[in-house]
């Protein structure tokens, strides 16, 4: 009797011990992934491929975008032991430009490993692309004119033109030259202008407004500043 009681509670605390154990384990194959570079306005997709290692299913409870510019999708949201699953990221790049990492967060009822942050990476260039952003003219002598340039960098797939420029200052005089009105793929041109602080001025400030026929980036807008030499 006292043997088939040990050999009970012997067998009870094995199925005890294998329920405590038993438990999802979630593993990812690769969870960074580079872009390269891109054109402002691509929208760039990727599948990562998470798996079941465990031997309970895996529940994916929340998938959480670091900015609205990224949205997530997964092939399904419960992974049986053993099975893979994919989680669909689709980075929106229209108000970005320059580096960018951007991530989503998975949080799931894996045992040892209930979250995980996965991470989309590159660059971001501007079909469009003034230099400099901003024109900084530095100490100027009132009355005298000092020449400076804009160069406007098409990256896009289609030709641009530069239909105008329009300025903008109570305290500047600025006259600006296209010297270069259409741009072909790849190409860049240059944008001459002559500013001149006006007499009365105090603090140098303004706008340049380039106007092109780009659907869109129809207007590029360039602060300009600087100071009256003492």
């Amino acid at each position: 009797m006292n043997i088939r009681l040990a050999a009970f509670s012997l067998l009870a605390n094995l199925v005890v011990a294998a329920v405590a154990t038993a438990a999802p384990e979630l593993s990812v194959g690769k969870g960074t992934y580079n872009f390269g570079t891109v054109t402002q306005g691509k929208k760039v997709t990727h599948v990562f491929t998470i798996k079941n290692g465990g031997d309970q299913p895996l529940q994916i409870k929340k998938l959480e975008a670091a900015c609205g510019c990224t949205a997530v999708k997964p092939s399904t949201s419960v992974v049986q032991p053993g099975r893979s699953a994919e989680i669909e990221v689709i980075f929106d790049s229209s108000a970005f430009s320059g580096k960018v990492q951007k991530t989503v967060t998975m949080t799931t009822n894996a045992g040892k490993t209930p979250t995980y942050t996965f991470a989309m990476e590159g660059s971001v260039t501007e079909e469009l692309q003034v230099i400099p952003r901003q024109l900084s003219l530095g100490s100027l002598a009132s009355g005298v004119a000092k020449q400076v340039t804009v160069i406007v960098t098409n990256n896009g797939g289609n030709s641009v033109k530069i239909l105008a420029v329009n300025v903008n200052s109570n305290s500047l005089q600025m006259k600006p030259t296209i010297r270069k009105g259409e741009l072909k793929p790849g190409e860049s041109g240059t944008i001459e202008v002559a500013v001149t602080p006006r007499p009365e001025a105090k603090v140098l400030s303004g706008y340049l407004h380039i106007v092109t026929n780009h659907p869109q980036k129809k207007e590029l807008t360039v602060p300009v500043y600087g100071s009256i030499a003492k």
